[in-house]
Order: C-alpha cells, then sequence, then structure tokens
C-alpha cells in the first residue's frame, strides 16, 4: 500500500513506494550506509521483513524513537550523514551522540534568531460598547 506524504509521515522512503516517519526514515539511513559500507551492495526492497533483518529493524527502530524523544529529528539525520558519522552503523553507537549533540546545539541558536526576528501582532480591542451586563 503506497502510503501519501502527511505531517506524521513526511519522509520519502529509499526503501519502498510512499512515505515513512522519522523514526523509520533515520533506520532507513542506517541500514541504507550498513548494507553500502559492509556489503558493498544495495539495500534490498522492504529488507525489514527479510528474517536476519528483522530484529535489527526492530530494535534500530526503538533506539531512534528514544533519540527523537531528546533531539530534534533534523539533528539527528544531519548527525548521520555528517562525515563524522562515517563508521556509525548504530544508534546506540556512543560516538554518535556528541555529533547530534553539535547539530542540536545549531538547530537550537537557529530556532532562537527565528523567534527574535518574529514579529508578533498584536489584537485590536474586542468590543469597546458598555458592558450589557451591568444593566441586568
Amino acid at each position: 500500500m503506497k502510503s501519501t506524504q502527511s505531517e506524521k509521515r513526511p519522509y520519502k522512503s529509499f526503501f519502498k513506494e510512499g512515505y515513512v516517519t522519522e523514526a523509520n526514515y533515520i533506520v532507513e539511513l542506517i541500514f541504507k550506509k550498513r548494507f553500502e559500507e559492509l556489503s558493498k551492495e544495495s539495500c534490498p526492497q522492504k529488507f525489514w521483513n527479510d528474517d536476519s533483518q528483522k530484529g535489527p529493524y526492530r530494535g534500530q527502530v526503538i533506539a531512534a524513537s528514544r533519540l527523537l524523544k531528546k533531539y530534534h529529528g533534523s539533528s539527528i539525520i544531519k548527525a548521520i550523514k555528517s562525515p563524522k558519522a562515517k563508521y556509525i552503523f548504530k544508534l546506540q553507537d556512543p560516538k554518535l551522540k556528541p555529533i547530534i549533540e553539535s547539530f542540536e546545539s545549531t538547530y537550537k541558536e537557529t530556532e532562537v534568531i527565528k523567534t527574535e526576528k518574529k514579529e508578533t501582532k498584536h489584537m485590536k480591542p474586542f468590543g469597546k460598547s458598555k458592558n450589557r451586563l451591568s444593566d441586568l
């Protein structure tokens, strides 16, 4: 079944038609790196249905969900794609957290700058007539 892009599924999948959640996209990035570096071949379509990959895939999805509770998704994705994380093939790798934290700090700085630039619109007062309930 082909899924459409939505707020819950914003990322295009590498290995199936349609879109996936942020956690699944992060895991697909990890498995894509793992297959390309270790086996020197491309990752098969829907590899998570293969018995040898089912357990590791589920474990990585759980790890990705835990990371998403702490960090923003774009920071994790940038960290995985960065050259510093070239030989990191698991989300549980302790070397990955400092890389994510460096991207997270830059993400938070840009968020602060965006919120500072944002102008607030003041609402006009709603109705200047006298209180009708006071006459009762």
